[in-house]
């Protein structure tokens, strides 16, 4: 190989590695980030358990009453600034506010017998103003037993866990 052509290869190598350097050393100082959050729509509820007796102003139904019986209890609930809440009674799958359902309320008796009982849940709140402490909002549950469905009842003490649920309107 001739000295003119190794002078050649060497000056281009040179010249290759010199690119390659300045591309090392002209590397930026700052970088953007893309940064993004993502509050999502919740309602999530902030007290219980909750017990609440249907009856006629006490603890018992007078069963000779032509009036209904109630009882009625609250919930504290919070939900994400500006979001409605929509509540669900034992997974019926249908949100709504208010919402409502009848129960069987089982008897202690076997065997065992059982009253109709009907429950409404409703958002007095209105809409959440976030999630953080102080912001509880209140759903009020009602239960209602008509006389037709006490007035032929058994002696018995009548009960069953009524699960709430809550959710965001979407």
């Amino acid at each position: 190989m001739s000295m003119r052509i190794f002078k050649n290869i060497l000056v281009g190598a040179l010249a290759l590695l010199g690119l390659l350097a300045g591309e090392v050393f002209a590397q930026a100082t700052s970088a953007t980030v893309a940064v993004s959050a993502v509050v999502p729509k919740a309602c999530r509820f902030y007290s219980g358990p909750a017990s609440m007796t249907i009856s006629h102003g006490g603890v018992q139904i007078d069963p000779t009453s032509g009036s209904n019986a109630t009882g009625s209890t609250t919930l504290n609930y919070r939900c994400t600034n500006t979001v409605l809440p929509r509540f669900d009674i034992d997974a019926s799958g249908t949100y709504a506010s208010p919402k409502n359902a009848t129960v069987s309320l089982a008897g202690l008796a076997v065997p065992a017998n059982t009253v109709a009982a009907s429950i409404t849940v409703t958002a007095t709140g209105g809409a959440g103003s976030g999630l953080g402490a102080g912001n509880d909002k209140t759903a009020t549950i009602d239960g209602l037993i008509t006389p037709a469905n006490f007035s032929g009842a058994a002696p018995d003490t009548y009960s069953k866990d009524v699960t709430i649920g809550i959710e965001a309107i979407p």
